[in-house]
């Protein structure tokens, strides 16, 4: 009796080890056909076979790439949702591996190529912002490679003009406070962006109408000295000739 439980054990410890050796061989071997299939550009079939290799790698360095490629291949099928859950799990796990420069970019490429119109939620703008700040931060010369500063210029102008948007909404309802809300944000943070000297004169304009003639005149003064456009000119000088009246 004694030598059959043994006998029955080495059998079952036999089995488990094959068990365990398969698995492995199974994930090695997913993952090497999801890379085929990822070189050929079938990206669809290849993120199925990287979803597997990872639910099956029992070693961090092929579950690592199992998760890289199936956010890499949810990115370049263009299903960029995906990919942005796939990049920030892999992002989590692996912040400071020698792929996450890469992780990271095309986390942010992802945002980036989900922006909505400036009359939309603006959530993907804000992300692809805070993601190209963090790489520039982490990774400068990598970030300069890919031209991520630009990318940055033109989000600071989209969240800009999101604001203004909203304040000339506020403005149009007769919500003058809440409108100066808006603009100051842009006053205080976005005075590189495109939008700002509009912002700025409207601002001004808000001011007079809410009594506040002398902070209205510093808008003014600095906007003409630090970004001073003809086609605002007019305007600009229109409602300097109101404060004047305004204050006699």
């Amino acid at each position: 009796m004694k030598k059959l439980l043994i006998f029955l054990l080495g059998i079952f410890l036999v089995i488990s080890c094959a068990g365990k050796h398969e698995q492995e061989k199974d994930a090695a071997t997913l993952f090497k056909e999801g890379l085929q299939l990822f070189q050929k550009q079938k990206y669809e079939d290849s993120a199925i076979l990287f979803e597997e290799a990872l639910k099956k790698a029992n070693n961090p360095e092929l579950a690592a790439k199992s998760q890289l490629f199936l956010a890499d291949s949810y990115y370049l099928d263009e299903k960029y949702d995906e990919a942005i859950a796939a990049y920030k799990s892999y992002l989590e796990l692996y912040e400071n591996s020698e792929d996450a420069k890469r992780a990271l970019l095309r986390l942010g490429l992802s945002y980036y190529a989900m922006l909505q119109p400036i009359d939309r939620d603006q959530s993907y703008t804000r992300d692809a912002y805070k993601t190209f700040l963090t790489l520039r931060e982490k990774y400068p010369e990598y970030a300069k490679q890919y031209e991520v500063d630009k990318k940055i210029k033109h989000l600071r102008d989209l969240l800009a003009e999101k604001n203004f948007y909203v304040a000339k909404f506020y403005v149009r309802i007769g919500k003058k406070k809440a409108s100066l809300l808006r603009l100051e944000k842009i006053i205080k943070e976005y005075k590189d962006t495109k939008v700002y000297p509009e912002a700025a004169l409207l601002y001004a304009k808000v001011l007079v109408e809410l009594n506040k003639p002398a902070e209205a005149v510093s808008i003014l003064t600095d906007l003409l000295r630090t970004r001073k456009e003809p086609r605002l000119l007019p305007g600009i000088n229109e409602l300097l000739m109101d404060i004047k009246k305004k204050i006699g």
